[in-house]
Formats: C-alpha cells, structure tokens, sequence
C-alpha cells in the first residue's frame, strides 16, 4: 500500500498515528549534539550580514 507524504501529514495532524511508515523506528542521536542549539543565533547574525553586505 504506498501513501503519499501528505496524507500521512495529515492524518498525524488529525490524530491517527497508523499510517505513519516511520512510527516506531529508531532514530539515533546526532554524534557529538547535544543540548540547546547554540550556534543558531551565530548562524543568524551571519546570513543577516551578508543580506545587508549585498
């Protein structure tokens, strides 16, 4: 049975969780990641420079 992405969006938005293909597996941890993001707002300083340098 193939499902498309988003009706599988939307069933999860409406509550039903069993057509989700990805429910249940294990999704592992970013190697060396862990806690709150703190380069985000470096990351946002950088590209906001550059939109005002061109």
């Amino acid at each position: 049975m193939s499902t498309l992405i988003g009706q599988v969006l939307a069933d999860l938005a409406m509550g039903r969780r069993d057509t989700n293909p990805l429910d249940g597996l294990d999704w592992p941890a970013i190697p060396a990641h862990s806690g709150k993001p703190w380069f985000l707002p470096l990351v946002g300083l950088w590209f906001g420079l550059k939109d005002r340098l061109s």
